[in-house]
Formats: structure tokens, C-alpha cells, sequence
């Protein structure tokens, strides 16, 4: 499964494939920063509804994303996280974008 991305106004949906590893991360951050700087972006939505796994290359997409966001005044959200993904971004540090509407492990 591919990455797919939806766009609303000023904000972005990412829906992550069933594996966030190396191979898929350099182009998950070269195609959302693309489309960050193109539709000026102000809220970016990672959606896990369908990820598996995640390795410390995908923390680092969502952790460089979360940088820019922050200095630009943007919002950076995770949601639909399965217990595995939810404690990587919890041992992360990343426990600030997790939306509330996810119940936590």
C-alpha cells in the first residue's frame, strides 16, 4: 500500500502504509513537504489506520515534520494508532501530537 494524501483547505492527510520503514520514509517526507509548501499546509494528520509497523526512520518523518510545523505556528496530529505505534511515538518524545480521539494503551 502506497501513502495516500488528502487534502482540505489548509490541512493534510496522511494515511501510512502498512509498513513506515526506510524504504518509504525519504519519499513519505520529500512528497509532504512538497505539498506543505504548495497548498501552505497549517495541520498535517498522520493516520496509522492502516500501519503494521514502524521502524525509527518513520519517527523521523513524523519528528521533522513536527519541527516545521512548529515553526511555522502548524499543528501535527497522529491518530487511528495501534498500541505498538502509539508507544514508539509515546518513548519518542511525540506524546504531545497524539489526538484525543484515539483511546490510549
Amino acid at each position: 500500500m502506497e501513502c495516500e494524501y488528502k487534502i482540505s483547505g489548509t490541512e493534510l492527510r496522511i494515511v501510512l502504509p502498512r509498513e513506515l520503514d526506510h524504504h518509504v520514509a525519504r519519499q513519505i517526507q520529500q512528497e509532504t513537504d512538497l505539498l506543505v509548501d504548495t497548498y501552505h499546509i497549517r495541520k498535517i494528520i498522520f493516520d496509522f489506520q492502516g500501519t503494521d509497523f514502524m521502524d525509527s526512520s518513520g519517527i523521523g518523518v513524523i519528528l521533522g515534520r513536527f519541527r516545521n510545523a512548529r515553526f511555522s505556528g502548524g499543528k501535527i496530529l497522529a491518530e487511528h494508532m495501534n498500541p505498538r505505534v502509539r508507544k514508539l511515538l509515546v518513548m519518542s518524545g511525540l506524546e504531545c501530537i497524539l489526538s484525543a480521539e484515539t483511546p490510549k494503551a
